[in-house]
């Protein structure tokens, strides 16, 4: 997991080193940077232990990928804008069916117009049927002329993709889009019905996101071949829905089909906490970033500026100071609490016993998590990232209302530790999502409790562990 530093003869490292002080200044944190103009590589950063390889959860910047699948069934002529969404599931749609619900069509699930009053993506994630559970909400507002952020309308359009194309939208996309693009092992998450996500929950790395960028940047073109319409780019990044009153100016300029209308230029896919896929036409630019922060709105802000001083030149004598995150050291090598196993009490995350254990010749921490069928290791290392590969449900920290309902997915994790007498605290990293979170293993007596602290990214109850020492 050593750094990643790229960065072009032809940039700015004074502007760029601005870029990423700006970051390490209010607290946040930058994990992948790419930067493309006129399709060459201007800068490509990544800060251990992230990669810009790293299949990561991206939240709602999965629903410009989602969009992108509508958008071959258009241009295909499988699907219409003006298609009404009952018309395609009428053996879903309620016993009365509102005259808002009639009215609704395609389009307005696009642009997230679709007149609902507040987002119902909670509501489809554990239904039995997503589309149902859709179609039976309250429709409060005339389609077309009321803005809602809606996740669980872009969840529709995965359903959508499913019926007409009669393949999942990953394995859809994966023939129209991942394929043409050269993008390997996606996952998307599934709500419990079995369709995926859509408005959430894909997997992909900073590459990934470069491409997609790219790929909207040329109008649809790859590699000389046309893989989108003009009409479908042009109108998937046009400014269809107002959203003057939704914040800050990047969020109110505008929004198209699954993407944002950027307030002084260009367009974006964007997902919480901060990761973003950035088109500037009017600059031949492409930013991918992939970090974990609170304000967004001054992500942007520093986007644009670096934008504006990227080529201001200052000569290469100036290093590049990419973000640290530096790995946990401990003193105290044992905390009383190793080569040991605890029986734990019955608990959401499904773990049945605890084992603790030192690993002196790689310098480890090691907890084994036990389900009764399956033992799972997250190594530590003591001033060096160990990573681990873990499958357990519900303890990767995400936005607990979007918790994916089937399979627990595979969770990259890399992690240090502390120690002291009768406690240890293990820091973990998540490679596969944007979020870090803190595990304290507390000993008194023969009881043990562990907490996962992920400042309220797991579902409540599931961030403590009891047991009992064997």
């Amino acid at each position: 997991m050593p750094c990643e530093c790229f960065v072009s003869p032809r940039v700015s490292k004074k502007a760029l080193n601005k870029f990423y002080s700006h970051f390490r200044a209010n607290a946040d944190e930058l994990h992948t940077l790419m930067i493309y103009e006129n399709d060459a590589l201007l800068v490509r950063s990544a800060s251990e232990p992230y990669s810009t390889t790293d299949k990561r959860e991206i939240y709602s910047l999965s629903k410009s990928f989602c969009s992108t699948a509508v958008g071959f069934l258009i241009d295909e002529g499988k699907v219409s804008e003006d298609d009404r969404i009952v018309d395609l599931f009428p053996d879903k749609v309620p016993a009365t069916i509102s005259e808002n619900l009639a009215k609704m069509r395609l389009r307005h699930v696009m642009s997230m117009n679709t007149g609902h009053a507040a987002c119902v993506m909670s509501k489809m994630v554990p239904a039995e049927d997503a589309v149902r559970a859709f179609l039976a909400e309250e429709v409060a507002f005339e389609p077309g002329t009321h803005f809602t952020y809606n996740t669980g309308a872009t969840c529709l359009l995965a359903c959508i993709v499913e019926k007409i194309s009669g393949m999942s939208l990953l394995d859809f996309l994966s023939w129209k889009l991942f394929m043409p693009l050269g993008i390997t092992g996606v996952r998307w998450n599934q709500v419990n019905d079995g369709h995926n996500e859509g408005g959430c929950g894909i997997h992909v790395s900073c590459e990934d996101i470069t491409k997609l960028g790219l790929l909207y940047l040329h109008r649809g073109e790859w590699n000389g071949k046309k893989l989108l319409s003009d009409h479908w780019v042009e109108t998937a990044t046009s400014p269809i829905s107002d959203n003057s009153c939704n914040g800050t100016p990047d969020w109110c300029a505008g929004y198209g089909y699954q993407f944002w209308v950027n307030a002084r230029e260009g367009f974006r896919g964007d997902g919480a906490w901060g990761q973003l896929c950035v088109v500037l036409p009017k600059h031949n630019m492409v930013f991918a970033l992939q970090t974990e922060l609170g304000n967004m709105q001054a992500e942007m802000d520093a986007i644009m500026e670096l934008v504006e001083h990227i080529h201001d030149g200052d000569g290469e004598q100036t290093p590049v100071l990419l973000p640290v995150y530096k790995p946990a050291e401990t003193m105290q090598k044992l905390a009383g609490i190793e080569h040991t196993l605890y029986r734990l009490d019955a608990n959401m995350m499904g773990f049945t016993a605890l084992y603790t254990a030192y690993d002196a010749e790689k310098d480890e921490y090691q907890i084994i998590f036990s389900t009764g069928c399956d033992q799972y290791i997250l190594s530590a290392g003591d001033g060096h990232w160990a990573e681990s590969l873990l499958i357990a449900p519900m303890m990767k920290p995400k936005i607990v209302g979007l918790m994916s309902a089937r399979d627990p997915e595979r969770q990259r994790m890399a992690a240090s530790y502390t120690a002291e007498d009768g406690k240890v605290t293990v820091y973990v990293r998540y490679l596969n999502c944007p979020h870090r979170e803190e595990i304290t293993l507390t000993a008194d007596g023969d009881r043990i409790a562990v907490h996962f602290e992920t400042w309220g990214k797991l579902p409540a109850g599931a961030a403590d562990l009891s047991g009992t020492r064997l």
